[in-house]
């Protein structure tokens, strides 16, 4: 799209994502900023700053995957990165498991509904796509 995958690197040590590895991906970056800065400042309404920071958004998530997809990655950095991603998730799913827990047991008494419903439908979620891709990739 609009970057090119040899002005960054794929991100080791800090998540997900890209890390500009010459001057070209930090300009990159901030081309993508200065709008959303020069939007903000405006006396524009509300709603119209939130479409654009969307739409703006959007297109650099867009443009990021399309050039995480194209880093070449040897067979020692992909099984590296599925299992640092690997064991993130279990992080992931071990706090959101307990933060259930811990709101069930704290609001137990209220009559609303004790369990947050968005951690509940990330763990079913996570649950369900586990077990299509395991399902998917048992034929392979």
């Amino acid at each position: 799209m609009f970057g090119n995958p040899k002005w960054f690197s794929p991100r080791k040590y800090t998540g997900w994502g890209l890390t500009p590895s010459c001057w070209q991906g930090w300009v990159y970056i901030f081309i993508f900023l200065i709008p959303v800065a020069i939007i903000n400042s405006l006396s524009i309404s509300q709603n119209n700053k939130q479409y654009f920071t969307i739409a703006w958004t959007s297109l650099l998530i867009a443009d990021t995957i399309h050039i995480m997809s194209q880093i070449k990655k040897d067979e020692r950095e992909r099984l590296h990165e599925a299992i640092s991603d690997r064991n993130a998730l279990w992080f992931i799913i071990t706090i959101l498991a307990v933060g259930m827990i811990y709101q069930a047991a704290n609001e137990s008494a209220c009559t609303s509904n004790p369990i947050d419903p968005i951690i509940l439908i990330a763990l079913l979620g996570g649950t369900l796509v586990k077990a299509t891709t395991q399902f998917y990739l048992r034929d392979k």
